[in-house]
C-alpha cells in the first residue's frame, strides 16, 4: 500500500539573493511498513526532503501525495490538520513543550483532535508502557535525560496511530548506548505494529538498521539500497 509519493520535487532557497537548489527532481514512493533512511552529508537535502514529505515545507516544483491525495496546493490550515491526524514527528531536539509533563506532552495532539479526557490518558499511558517510560508520566522535560525525552517524543509521535512517522536525526543528541536502545525500540514497533518510519540521518547506527537506504548527494538521489 502506497503512503507517500514524491514526483519531480525540487526546492530552491535564496541565500543572500542567490538561488540554491536544495532538491532537484526527486522521485520517491514510500510503502506501508517501510523502515527507510534518507542519508547523506550535511547540505545534501535530506532534512529538506523529510520536511516536504511531512508538509512542514512546500516544494518549489513537483508534487507530494499522501494516500493519493495531492498535498502541494493545499492551504496551511488543511496541511496542519493532515499532519495532526496522519503524521507523527520525532525531531533531533525532541521539541517537547517545557511547561508540560511527559504524559501531557503525549496527550497534546489528542487534545487538539478533541479526544475525551479518559481516552487521552488511556492511550498516552499505553504508549508510555510500550516504550517503557510509564514512570516518567509526571516528570517535566528538564527532569529527564536526553534518551528519556526522545522516548517521550516517540510516544507522542505514535499515540494517534499515524500513517507515517518521520524522524529527523533522532539519535544526533544521544550517546551510542541510548541511541541503539531507541533504534531497537523503533525497529520493534516497525516489525510488530507495521508502523512506517522514514528517517533523515547521517548516523551509521541508523543507516545500518534501514530496510531501504537512500543516499542523497547535492539534492539528488545518488544511490538506493533495499535489504
Amino acid at each position: 500500500m502506497e503512503i507517500i509519493r514524491v514526483e519531480k520535487v525540487g526546492k530552491v532557497y535564496k541565500d543572500h539573493g542567490v538561488p540554491v537548489n536544495a532538491l532537484r527532481g526527486i522521485d520517491l514512493t514510500v510503502e506501508k511498513g517501510e523502515f527507510t533512511v534518507i542519508a547523506g552529508p550535511s547540505g545534501s537535502g535530506k532534512t529538506t526532503l523529510l520536511n516536504i514529505i511531512g508538509s512542514l515545507d512546500v516544494p518549489t516544483d513537483g508534487h507530494v501525495f499522501l494516500e493519493g491525495e495531492n498535498l502541494t496546493n493545499k492551504k496551511k490550515s488543511e496541511l496542519s490538520a493532515i499532519r495532526l491526524k496522519k503524521i507523527g514527528f520525532v525531531f533531533q531536539a525532541y521539541n517537547l513543550i517545557p511547561v508540560l509533563t511527559a504524559i501531557e506532552n503525549i496527550e497534546f495532539a489528542m487534545l487538539l483532535l478533541g479526544v475525551p479526557d479518559k481516552e487521552r490518558v488511556k492511550r498516552a499511558m499505553r504508549a508510555m508502557e510500550e516504550l517503557e517510560i510509564a514512570g516518567l508520566a509526571h516528570k517535566m522535560p528538564n527532569q529527564m535525560s536526553g534518551g528519556q525525552q526522545q522516548r517521550v517524543a516517540v510516544a507522542r509521535a505514535i499515540v494517534n496511530d499515524p500513517l507515517l512517522v518521520l524522524a529527523d536525526e533522532p539519535t544526533a543528541n544521544l550517546d551510542s548506548k541510548t541511541a541503539l536502545s531507541l533504534l531497537d525500540l523503533m525497529q520493534r514497533m516497525n516489525e510488530e505494529k507495521n508502523i512506517t518510519f522514514v528517517f533523515s540521518s547521517h548516523d551509521r547506527k541508523v543507516m545500518d538498521r534501514a530496510k531501504r537506504l537512500l543516499i542523497l548527494k547535492d539534492g539528488e538521489i545518488a544511490e538506493e539500497e533495499k535489504r
